[in-house]
């Protein structure tokens, strides 16, 4: 896979401490790649990127909240973005597809939300493109779910 410098929709990540990493990381990374592979299209011509970000929480560092939280629109700097957060209860003694679908939930309502708020402010997407694309990366992560 072609490595660059920006993705069109990406899933940076604040996580906080070794234990949530190792839980979440590998899953997290997956995803990622699946996003790069098959959303990395612009889905709307006045935004250069949708990047919600994962908060998780852990020993280190931790955001006590959960589910999406901070919606921002930068028209100046043409992005949107919104916090997932992902309490410990959510990874600790969690198996792999537990995590996994909780990832891909979230980031589903993440990008309903955003997608909802360039509506609202007349932006054109490309709505049934961003779902049509989303479900491949939907359908592909939880399939591998079994294997971890």
């Amino acid at each position: 896979m072609e490595i660059k410098d920006n993705y069109y929709i990406t899933f940076g990540a604040e996580v906080g401490g070794p234990k949530a990493d190792k839980a979440v990381g590998p899953h997290l990374m997956e995803l990622r790649k699946l996003l790069y592979r098959f959303c990395d299209k612009i889905y709307c011509e006045e935004i250069d990127e949708i990047a919600p970000i994962l908060r998780v929480d852990g020993d280190l560092a931790y955001w006590e909240f959960e589910g999406c939280e901070k919606l921002r629109l930068s028209k100046k700097y043409r992005y949107i973005t919104i916090d997932v957060g992902m309490p410990r209860s959510r990874w600790e003694g969690n198996n792999a597809k537990d995590i996994r679908n909780y990832l891909i939930d979230n980031l589903k309502k993440a990008l309903e939300l955003m997608v909802k708020r360039l509506v609202k402010e007349k932006y054109k997407v490309k709505e049934h493109e961003l779902w049509n694309d989303f479900g491949k990366v939907k359908d592909e992560f939880l399939l591998n779910s079994h294997e971890n």
